[in-house]
């Protein structure tokens, strides 16, 4: 089940998606791309908006194949996200 995302995740997020769509991509460049919109972070960050994306479901991550130290990220499209969101039922 996929989960909401704060703001400031969803715009890195939507940055991210208008430029790589569902084609994998590394923490580098997507470090770079988050560069030339003026949000790149720090490291700490970046790995806050990369654990939030990966817990709440809207990011695939791999294990690179030929360095198991590197991640390969993969974004899930935002209809599948929207349409998988967790939605709480507030009757109770």
């Amino acid at each position: 089940m996929i989960k909401a995302i704060p703001k400031w995740i969803m715009i890195r997020y939507s940055v991210l998606y208008r430029a790589f769509k569902t084609k994998p991509f590394t923490r580098l460049e997507a470090s770079e791309i988050l560069g030339k919109h003026s949000l790149n972070s720090d490291d700490k960050l970046t790995n806050v908006f990369f654990s939030d994306l990966n817990e709440k479901g809207w990011v695939e991550v791999k294990r690179d194949k030929t360095d198991a130290r590197k991640k390969i990220y993969r974004l899930i499209t935002p209809e599948k996200a929207v349409l998988n969101l967790e939605i709480q039922d507030d009757k109770e």
